[in-house]
Formats: structure tokens, sequence, C-alpha cells
């Protein structure tokens, strides 16, 4: 599958392997993050963290659920969430995923597009040579 525009105008984020394996199972249906974007897209693409460190999944989202409202249904992270527990602010519900089917090292992301993993999030579209590259040699392959 090719990347559409909307995906192209969405964030980068980094997430620890240990999670994108629980997104992976279906084990973990809920992104929590302390942010929503000014500029709202359906697509998280994912930098996975050490030791793996490759532009690696892309996820599509629903719009968050802020806290106090509670989530429903047993997957990792709810009932933290709906005690405050968690320290955050939103739950973005994971609709999809999909792996880059030749993730990207972090060595390229550094080296050709002077990429640093984000702490919290960057907007893809910030980084213009990125985004083309992926606009034009990125394939997806769907897990969920």
């Amino acid at each position: 599958m090719k990347v559409n525009e909307e995906m192209l105008n969405s964030i980068i984020l980094s997430i620890k392997p240990i999670y994108n394996e629980l997104i992976s199972k279906q084990e973990k249906i809920y992104e929590f993050r302390n942010f929503k974007p000014k500029n709202f897209s359906s697509y998280f693409w994912v930098y996975e963290s050490y030791p793996i460190k490759h532009l690696k999944y892309i996820l599509r989202i629903s719009e968050p659920i802020e806290y106090p409202l509670k989530l429903s249904g047993n997957s990792y992270g709810v009932d933290r969430f709906n005690l405050s527990e968690m320290k955050c602010k939103y739950a973005y519900k994971i609709e999809e995923l999909y792996e880059i089917e030749e993730p990207i090292s972090m060595e390229v992301l550094k080296s050709r597009f002077g990429f640093t993993p984000p702490q919290a999030y960057t907007y893809l579209q910030r980084n213009v040579e990125l985004q083309n590259y992926i606009r034009s040699n990125v394939n997806l392959k769907q897990i969920i």
C-alpha cells in the first residue's frame, strides 16, 4: 500500500518496542499522550526507540478521548487512564496499524534528513525532504 497525503500531514512520535508489540497483538488499543496536536490528523508515524531505532510504523487513530472521560474495554492502560494514574490527558484509539515494509534506520534519518527522535512529537511536514522520501519510497503493510 502506498502512503497517502493525509498520512504525510501528520506527526512522528517515539514508542518503545514493548508497546509496539502490545499494539500489534491488539493487547494495547489506545495510545496515551499528554498532547493533542494543533493540526489533528488521523495518523501517527511511529519511530521505534532503542534498541530498534527505526521509523517503523504508522497508526491510524481516532479523535482523542480526553480525561476525565472514561475508556471502555480491557486493554493495556485503560484502568490506569480511567483512574488518572497514568498522568496522560488523551487516549487515542488505534484503529489500524501499518508496518513500513523497509523501515528507515536512525542512521539514515539522521544523516540524510537531519532527524532526531522526538521527545513528545514532531510534525512530518517540517521535514520536507523526509516527507518527499516517504512519499516516493515507502510502502506499507497492514498489520491490524
